[in-house]
């Protein structure tokens, strides 16, 4: 009886010693792992003008007046092996920050894109045919499509 009573003691003892030491272990660790706030009530805020990107309005005229001739075309490429040559040809009347790329996608539709900051163009080929979509300078959408009969 008396050998449990010193091993519940000793138990108790140990546990107690455990505990102050991984006291003291993590009150070292906290400053280095938890830094204060210079001012943790009022947060620093730091206010950035942002000023409106000002593009040329001729470029911009440019890449409307491209469109209006692409639709005027009204091509009717339906094989993507001609969509690079198609790209091209307009990608070099078009203003010189434009960009370009061709997606190619299921069931053998594909499109070729242009885009010229908030100004775009797309040539789309699809299983029901082509379709033309242009987003002007002033944010709004043309389109036109050309059915291809199955």
């Amino acid at each position: 009886m008396k050998l449990l009573l010193l091993l519940i003691i000793a138990s108790v003892v140990i546990f107690l010693l455990y505990r102050m030491i991984a006291k003291q272990q993590i009150s070292k660790l906290k400053p280095s792992t938890f830094k204060p706030f210079k001012d943790p009530i009022q947060p620093k805020i730091v206010e950035s003008k942002i000023e409106p990107i000002a593009y040329s309005d001729e470029e911009q005229l440019l890449f409307d007046d491209i469109a209006k001739m692409f639709f005027e075309q009204r091509l009717q490429s339906q094989y993507i092996d001609q969509a690079e040559q198609i790209q091209q040809q307009f990608l070099n009347k078009m203003p010189a920050k434009t960009n370009s790329q061709i997606g190619e996608f299921d069931l053998g539709e594909w499109c070729i894109y242009w885009n010229y900051h908030q100004q775009s163009l797309e040539y789309y080929v699809g299983k029901y045919g082509i379709f033309y979509t242009h987003v002007d300078r002033f944010g709004v959408e043309h389109q036109d499509e050309v059915k291809i009969e199955v």
